[in-house]
Order: structure tokens, then sequence, then C-alpha cells
């Protein structure tokens, strides 16, 4: 017997807007439909349905702006604590972030300021305030420390002991490497 007992008979599903037949495509957030005769025609059609975030729990505090309850939601950025009466309250609690006491210039352009900015995954990198037109960015927190082999006033902490600290240069072209004595 050369034949399945189960033939496929399965019809491709055809796009509302042109005709042409769907196709599963991989995407950021997960499985699609996507038009075969893209990028002349952009139809797309979710497979799953996606809510903008799943509940995890609900909390007995309330909302300050509304008085629902809040409730612990994951989103596309991560766990996070918002109101229960979303959409029609927006209210999200934010985290209270050690923020440098002193402002750092941007080593790059020399006209910006480095802010705390959080990523897509949630970790916080330091960025210039002038972007897009300075793409500064630094992965952990700046200090004002010289360079002794450049000059530039801003350095990150790559390792600390009780006698040393070692800080790597912000300036992309120097990345000079040197270490600081800690005072008693």
């Amino acid at each position: 017997m050369t034949g399945s007992f189960f033939p496929h008979r399965k019809q491709p599903e055809i796009c509302p807007q042109c005709g042409s037949p769907l196709h599963i495509r991989q995407g950021k957030k997960g499985l699609f439909l996507g038009c075969s005769a893209y990028p002349d025609c952009d139809y797309l059609k979710p497979l799953q349905a996606q809510s903008e975030h799943k509940i995890l729990k609900q909390l007995t505090e309330i909302c300050p702006e509304c008085g629902c309850p809040l409730q612990v939601k994951q989103g596309s950025f991560g766990i996070f604590i918002g109101c229960s009466g979303y959409p029609d309250c927006h209210f999200i609690v934010q985290e209270k972030q050690d923020e440098p006491e002193q402002s750092f210039v941007c080593p790059e352009c020399g006209k910006g300021e480095l802010v705390a900015r959080r990523g897509r995954q949630g970790k916080t990198f330091y960025a210039c305030n002038q972007f897009p037109h300075c793409k500064f960015t630094l992965a952990s927190q700046p200090y004002q420390v010289s360079c002794p082999n450049c000059g530039t006033n801003v350095a990150s902490l790559k390792k600390s002991s009780e006698t040393h600290r070692t800080f790597v240069c912000a300036n992309r072209r120097c990345k000079h490497q040197f270490d600081v004595k800690n005072e008693c």
C-alpha cells in the first residue's frame, strides 16, 4: 500500500487583500500568517490571540488614581505592577532608581548628559540625552574619575576590592583600564 490513510486535504488560507496564499512566518512576538505577495501586500494575521499583558497575581493594594486593585503583570518589557482597571486607568508602579548624584557630560559629543535608561530586558544602562544625534551608551553606572591616558572625566567601574578599584575609560577610542587606591 503506497497511499496514506489520512491524505492532506487542507486548502491554503487566502489573503483577503490581494488573493495570494498566506504562509506561516516567525516574528519577534511569535508565529503569524503573512501574505506570500509581501512586500506588495502587507497583510498579517496573528495565529494566537495575544494580550498586551498576562496577570500573575492579584494584590490587596489599591490604585491611587482610580481605586481599583493592583495586579502583578507580565508584559513585553518584563514583570510590573499595574492597575486592574486597564485600559481605562494606565497607572503603573515605578521603581525608584538610584540616579547618580551628579550629571555627567557625554564623553563622545560633549554636548549632552548621560541619563539612566531601561533596556528591553529591564536592565539599566546610561545613554546620551542627545539621541539620535549622539548614540553613546554605557552599560554600567558612570563615575567621575579622570583617565590617566586620555583625560576623559567619565569612567565605569570594572572591579572593586578592599585596596583598590579598577575603572575603564568611557571614551570609546581609549578604553584604558586603570586602578585607583581606596582611601581609608
